[in-house]
């Protein structure tokens, strides 16, 4: 109180207390047209369907790049209408799923686009409400560069880096795989570079190396493709042949011996093998150790030969 007996208030000193500023509603027009800009902007493609008819009514810009296709090449068409999605194992019944309110999500979906370029996507598709009526919103995400390392990657963890056959780590994985199969008989050949050493001592490690790999390509050209090549060390492949008994190991090794005679090369390459077959199930690690013996004894007696 001051000396007048007026206070503060009075005088008009008094500071009047801050009120939070209430925010405005967000308009209708201004939520949609926040909603065009993300729509525009966003770096995933969008679709936007009409839920009753499973027609497109809507394509963001990064799709339209993305794919290749004009708007008006989407527009008014189903899903499975589109050249992208006309011929992909997701097909018309899978999408039927989404006008029965069910989000369809796949996490690596390849397509084609049109100019024939090979891509993955992530495709997640779900239903909501805009006002009366319900759509379908379907994300597109390109995952082609993540794929692509990752199948690089797998590849280097299951391949040997020099030959390019299969390594002895997954060599092991399809011994155990296949043990448990029902693709009986399993044959296994063991097979050992003669005088690989020798020619890594006197031409060198290049001449050693150009040695293996014309040995594997070699060993591509005469097994089948479900067979299992591998380099398991320094000199040595082995090779799984499912549902193989000893007639179909024997016209294998009769193919090796053609494109043997056929091969070029400055060292000529000779080789010691030994083979082992289950006919019925059986421990393919036993069957591994006497394929790898017999082998070892072919590889003595060329060395005991007087002729060698």
């Amino acid at each position: 109180m001051g000396r007048s007996g007026n206070s503060d208030s009075q005088r008009g000193n008094i500071k009047p207390v801050n009120q939070k500023k209430v925010p405005q509603e967000i308009s209708l027009e201004e939520s949609e047209l926040r909603y065009r800009r993300l729509f525009k902007s966003a770096l995933d493609g969008i679709l936007i369907l009409d839920a009753e008819t499973g027609e497109i009514t809507d394509v963001n810009p990064y799709l339209i790049d993305l794919l290749g296709y004009s708007k008006v090449e989407f527009l008014g068409k189903e899903l499975w209408e589109i050249g992208p999605l006309r011929n992909i194992t997701a097909n018309k019944e899978s999408f039927l799923n989404l006008q029965n309110n069910l989000s369809v999500k796949y996490d690596d979906l390849p397509l084609e686009t049109k100019m024939g370029e090979r891509i993955n996507v992530e495709f997640v598709s779900n239903v909501y409400d805009e006002g009366d009526k319900k759509v379908i919103q379907c994300n597109i995400r390109n995952i082609t560069t993540r794929k692509t390392a990752e199948n690089k990657f797998h590849y280097y963890s299951t391949h040997d880096a020099l030959t390019k056959v299969y390594n002895r780590s997954f060599f092991e994985e399809e011994l155990e795989r296949l043990e448990k199969s029902r693709q009986y008989p399993i044959s296994i050949i063991m097979l050992d570079i003669d005088g690989l050493k020798n020619t890594n001592d006197k031409l060198g490690h290049a001449s050693g190396d150009k040695l293996l790999c014309r040995t594997a390509q070699l060993l591509r050209k005469s097994f089948r493709s479900e067979d299992v090549i591998a380099r398991i060390g320094g000199d040595e492949f082995a090779i799984l042949l499912p549902e193989s008994d000893e007639l179909v190991v024997q016209q294998a090794l009769e193919r090796v011996a053609r494109y043997l005679q056929k091969s070029n090369g400055d060292v000529p390459i000779h080789f010691s093998f030994g083979v082992s077959t289950c006919v019925i199930p059986c421990s393919l690690s036993e069957a591994l150790k006497i394929a790898d013996a017999r082998m070892y004894q072919q590889k003595r007696a060329k060395t005991e030969r007087p002729d060698s």
